[in-house]
């Protein structure tokens, strides 16, 4: 081998581990710092819109298997624990499907009881203050309306209901949830179209949390790419897709 040849053959290699650390690097900080989270769904709308990408971050609760890619089985419960508070938006894995990731509002800790009244959060039978606070119509054209509630911590946010709603005795009026230990019970800040524990999500374990949602990163109306269309269709879409960057929703805090 000649001497010009061992010299690329060093190079190609150097250049191979560079790579390698680049990405050991950044896969450290998916699992250990900071990930992004693409929501598709409109469960939490108008906190987070459909096509929001979440920046969350990792360590807020501490680690669970759930905290690396595939959940592998090395160890149970979490380490280095903190434990989330009330009004959190928390990413995490739901237990009738540990495929896929929600996130919600976490309303009910462990030992609390949990009933809604009339669309009102009761926490241990104390009404959460509810205030209604304006309109929001969706990109859609459907219409909201939209509440102020504020939690016995002083914590306040958002929810909205549909303003016409047929939903109101399934989703406003509830039987009592009563919170297991080490459970916690969350919503979805669009309050007639979440399945959250109310409904068949039910009681969420400590250990399939994931992330803590902390501001939008970037949102846009439309999607990047289409599954259900062709490479020359998704091309000619970039322009479009540009167009409908939200870029009141950048850098938004929730």
């Amino acid at each position: 081998m000649s001497i010009h040849s061992e010299s690329k053959s060093t190079s190609t290699l150097g250049e191979l581990k560079s790579l390698f650390y680049v990405a050991l690097f950044a896969l450290a900080i998916r699992i250990f710092i900071i990930e992004l989270f693409f929501v598709p769904t409109g469960s939490m709308k108008a906190t987070i819109l459909e096509n929001d990408y979440i920046f969350s971050t990792k360590y807020s609760y501490g680690y669970s298997k759930h905290s690396f890619p595939f959940s592998p089985d090395m160890f149970n419960d979490r380490i280095l624990a903190s434990k989330p508070k009330r009004g959190d938006i928390v990413i995490f894995r739901p237990p009738m499907n540990m495929e896929i990731r929600y996130i919600k509002r976490l309303i009910g800790l462990p030992g609390d009881k949990i009933q809604m009244i009339n669309d009102t959060i009761y926490i241990n039978d104390k009404a959460v203050e509810r205030i209604e606070d304006g309109r929001f119509t969706d990109q859609a054209g459907q219409l909201y309306k939209k509440f102020k509630e504020t939690l016995p911590s002083g914590i306040s946010y958002n929810s909205y209901k549909l303003a016409q709603s047929a939903n109101t005795n399934k989703y406003g009026n509830t039987g009592i949830f009563y919170v297991p230990s080490d459970k916690y019970f969350f919503l979805g800040d669009n309050r007639d179209e979440s399945n959250d524990s109310r409904i068949d999500l039910g009681f969420v374990p400590f250990e399939n949390f994931i992330a803590k949602g902390q501001f939008i990163l970037f949102s846009t109306s439309e999607l990047f790419w289409l599954d259900n269309k062709g490479i020359i269709e998704n091309v000619t879409r970039i322009w479009p897709w540009i167009k409908s960057i939200r870029f009141n929703r950048i850098l938004k805090t929730i």
